[in-house]
């Protein structure tokens, strides 16, 4: 078996990379230019391939996958998969593998120090060149606060635990899942009544611009949302407006761009960052290495297609 690897030496223990060895003979793909021009991929020997998504810039075509005989696998170490056609694949009888739920701990707590940095108003001082404003920079603490999550998977439920564990009152909507330790709210109630307002949603066509401006409008004028899962599932322009003209009392979003000075109220913007800790890398590459031994054994896990 050979096992391609888009991705360095150094990022897997001797450990990972004694037990890859032992399943088969690896090849390094370490940059893009190496990736295009690399001929032994296509060689007839059974092969899988652990797609780490940068070198390839985020691209595995149909077409590339027809020219790769004998490929048994891929597998990625991101969660979303949908920069692949796994249909595809399927039809292959190739394997699509991911890592799930490997920073679900460094999400939470992103989602927390958001909370925190808003209750604080630490981007109304910011903008303020640093410079508290007793008249406007007053802040809140959370301890009593109702927190109400929205979606109550992995990531939703470790921030209902955290919150628990800082005395707040959780509560939460979910289609499925059900935790008898938080209190379960209709949508419309959960809007009406939170302080905080956690989008926790999975990102699919059923969750498109699901806090729409109607449920927007529900909220408290006092209240904050905090969404780590992109502007799709939300009527973004609306919530800024709204923090504009204070019918809300703040946001929390991760994934954007922008500079948090392009809002110039309360909206604390970071870079795609929640994910990334030491802890999730490593948990994420373990995860990586166990997908691939699987496949290799006949026994795949995280299978997604």
């Amino acid at each position: 078996m050979r096992i391609f690897i888009t991705d360095k030496p150094s990022s897997f223990t001797d450990d990972q990379l004694s037990l890859l060895r032992s399943k088969g003979e690896i090849t390094f793909i370490e940059t893009s230019e190496d990736w295009k021009n690399n001929k032994e991929i296509y060689s007839s020997d059974e092969k899988v391939i652990a797609l780490g998504p940068d070198v390839p810039e985020w691209k595995f075509s149909n077409e590339l996958v027809d020219k790769i005989p004998n490929l048994k696998g891929v597998c990625l170490p991101t969660t979303g998969f949908g920069w692949i056609d796994g249909e595809h694949l399927r039809k292959k009888d190739i394997v699509l593998s991911n890592v799930p739920k490997y920073s679900t701990e460094a999400v939470a707590e992103h989602c927390i120090m958001l909370m925190l940095a808003l209750s604080k108003n630490l981007i109304m001082v910011i903008n303020n060149n640093w410079t508290l404003d007793f008249a406007n920079h007053l802040g809140k603490e959370i301890k009593g606060k109702r927190m109400g999550i929205i979606g109550l998977g992995a990531i939703g439920m470790r921030v209902a635990e955290l919150g628990k564990g800082m005395d707040m009152e959780v509560c939460y909507w979910s289609r499925a899942s059900k935790d008898e330790r938080f209190e379960y709210l209709e949508l419309d109630e959960l809007l009406k009544s939170s302080d905080y307002v956690f989008l926790t949603l999975a990102h699919n066509t059923d969750t498109l611009n699901f806090l729409n401006k109607e449920r927007l409008y529900l909220m408290k004028n006092d209240a904050y949302v905090v969404n780590i899962t992109g502007n799709e599932l939300w009527d973004f322009k609306y919530a800024i407006e709204k923090v504009r003209n204070k019918s809300l009392a703040g946001i929390g979003m991760d994934g954007e761009k922008d500079s948090i000075k392009n809002y110039g109220c309360n909206v604390l913007v970071t870079p795609s960052m929640a994910w990334y800790t030491k802890e999730a890398l490593e948990e994420d590459t373990r995860i990586w290495v166990e997908s691939v031994v699987s496949l290799i054994d006949g026994k795949p896990i995280n299978v997604v297609n």
